[in-house]
């Protein structure tokens, strides 16, 4: 094993994540959990599921290319708070608008960090040095029906509630020539749990935080991969 990889692929595992319960470990020997017997479990992190090859120098990695937020897998909890109860039954889904729209505000997101914070290059093609991460969101709970008048009866448009909900992310990091997966992870972020207006501008405003605060936290470890920290 490369005796600088363990560390480096151990911070490239868990840069999606909001913080830590403890030191990242990643498991070892005999009884280790593994994905093929090549992506080890890391423990003592926030996300729920953290897998990595632990063999991997991420370091060799200049460039970054950025797939499109993956939208084909969404499970959608229907929201069933007070609020929703007293609208118009209907389900919950994504349209072809909402899926554009969170692919933008990803994106912009994750170009805001990398690139104009960090500093970091995208590449628009695979290459030696190019690090693909791709992210997916599989899960998503509101906590009220969509904001139009199919969902929103008359009367109730305006709806309070302790938040906007949540979304489940996984994330991939990998090869970009070989496709070969060096590092998962998967994580959920809820909206402050504050009682405020719930509407389509809102809800926007928290999709738009809470990708902020996974890109945020890609720079920070991409930092300290390429500066040693």
């Amino acid at each position: 094993m490369h005796r600088s990889a363990l560390p480096l692929a151990v911070l490239l595992a868990v840069i999606t994540l909001a913080g830590c319960t403890g030191t990242p470990t990643i498991q070892s020997g005999p009884d280790a959990e593994t994905i093929d017997g090549r992506l080890y479990r890391v423990d003592h992190t926030a996300a729920r599921l953290v897998y990595v090859d632990p063999t991997v120098a991420f370091s060799r990695y200049q460039r970054i290319l950025l797939t499109p937020l993956g939208l084909d897998n969404v499970a959608i909890i229907q929201p069933g708070n007070s609020s929703a109860s007293l609208a118009r039954k209907r389900d919950w889904a994504l349209t072809d608008d909402d899926r554009a729209g969170l692919r933008k505000a990803y994106r912009e997101a994750m170009v805001k960090e990398l690139v104009e914070k960090g500093g970091y290059a995208l590449a628009d093609a695979p290459g030696d040095d190019v690090l693909e991460i791709a992210a997916a969101l599989t899960e998503l709970a509101p906590n009220a029906p969509r904001d139009d008048n199919q969902a929103r009866s008359a009367g109730r448009s305006q709806i309070f509630t302790e938040g906007a909900g949540s979304m489940a992310v996984t994330v991939a990091f990998a090869d970009s020539q070989t496709g070969e997966i060096l590092a998962l992870s998967k994580d959920r972020r809820q909206s402050p749990q504050q009682w405020g207006l719930n509407n389509r501008v809102s809800n926007l405003a928290e999709v738009r935080r809470m990708f902020a605060s996974w890109a945020r936290q890609v720079r920070s470890g991409l930092d300290r991969v390429h500066g040693g920290g």
